[in-house]
């Protein structure tokens, strides 16, 4: 027998810069700090070592700009950091939403604050890097995909390797790749599926299940901007799961169920016998919650598990906490009718 290793990791949804987001985060001395938005889900990434997120806004320097074609400022990178994120995919239908440079200099910013990256990468030498994580004696590796961007996708000089796009036979050789460079576990974010529909379609079905043959432990879904539901599959080699979306972690979008998320963490294992073991899927529900105060609105990532067991602590009135328990028990039936 060996000694028994653990990773404990949370991945949140998508990191969307609307204007009014950005806006909400401007300082009087011009500067943007974000830190408020994500104070309440701070301490529950403590409990984790490594945590990732969708940055589905580009860092493209200059002119700040909302949707259609995302910019968000510098300063988002600081606040993430400061939450607890420790990996960001670059790989979404916003990813050239700046252009090539924006997506370079994107992929710059959080390198430089020390963030693991996927999805994107500087060169292809930054691409052949394998995105390794460890903690706890465990090693984990990441990868990012999209399923194209808002238009054609026209490489310069045809170097691929600037941006992931889902293709079934690259993702499968990245993951035996991964496993070749010492991962014990491969975690994939794959930006799929149809916007705004609640469960999984053919393609991202079929998909899934090509990938767990193909070895990936953890498939992290993101583009519908609501919650669709995940399955797991059971293995002699350990089990696997995906979730299909994580919806929106922040974002301004206040469409019916685009305003609620999810967080899943799990926990990567390797027992005294070195067999690997992945634990149960936990999903943490969360909501965006808006508030306009003075003319101005603010915003707030609420877990809701939390807040509904004490509103108190997460400064909710009466009507918010109500909706908040209403939002929970439908979460709940819509995973368990899928």
């Amino acid at each position: 027998p060996t000694e028994e290793r653990a990773l404990r990791l949370i991945a949140a949804g998508d990191i969307m810069m609307h204007t009014p987001v950005s806006k909400s985060a401007l300082q009087p001395d011009g500067s943007y700090d974000f830190r408020a938005p994500f104070k309440y889900v701070r301490p529950i990434f403590k409990n984790y070592d490594r945590v990732l997120g969708n940055l589905e806004t580009p860092l493209a320097g200059g002119t700040l700009t909302g949707y259609p074609a995302f910019n968000g400022p510098d300063e988002l990178a600081d606040s993430l950091k400061w939450a607890g994120f420790s990996a960001l995919t670059l790989a979404n239908n916003h990813s050239l939403d700046k252009g090539w440079k924006g997506l370079y200099r994107t992929a710059e910013q959080v390198r430089e604050r020390g963030f693991k990256y996927v999805g994107a990468y500087l060169s292809a030498e930054d691409r052949a890097e394998a995105r390794l994580v460890s903690a706890g004696g465990v090693t984990v590796g990441l990868l990012g995909y999209t399923y194209g961007v808002n238009g054609p996708i026209k490489y310069p000089g045809n170097e691929t390797w600037r941006l992931n796009v889902i293709d079934q036979d690259l993702m499968l050789a990245d993951i035996a790749d991964l496993k070749a460079a010492g991962a014990d576990f491969t975690v994939l974010n794959v930006h799929f599926g149809d916007e705004y529909h609640r469960v999984p379609n053919k393609k991202q079905l079929a998909l899934v299940e090509a990938l767990f043959q193909g070895g990936a432990d953890l498939i992290i879904g993101h583009h519908p901007h609501v919650v669709q539901p995940g399955l797991v599959r059971q293995g002699p080699d350990g089990g696997r799961g995906a979730v299909f979306s994580l919806g929106n972690f922040i974002s301004n979008q206040r469409d019916r169920y685009t305003d609620q998320g999810l967080m899943v963490s799990v926990t990567f294992g390797v027992d005294y016998w070195g067999r690997k073991t992945m634990g149960p899927l936990t999903l943490h529900q969360t909501r965006c919650v808006r508030r306009v105060i003075e003319g101005r609105p603010t915003y707030r990532v609420l877990p809701v598990q939390q807040a509904v067991a004490n509103p108190e602590a997460y400064c909710l009135s009466p009507e918010e906490a109500a909706m908040l328990t209403s939002d929970q028990m439908a979460m709940a039936k819509h995973r368990v009718d899928y």
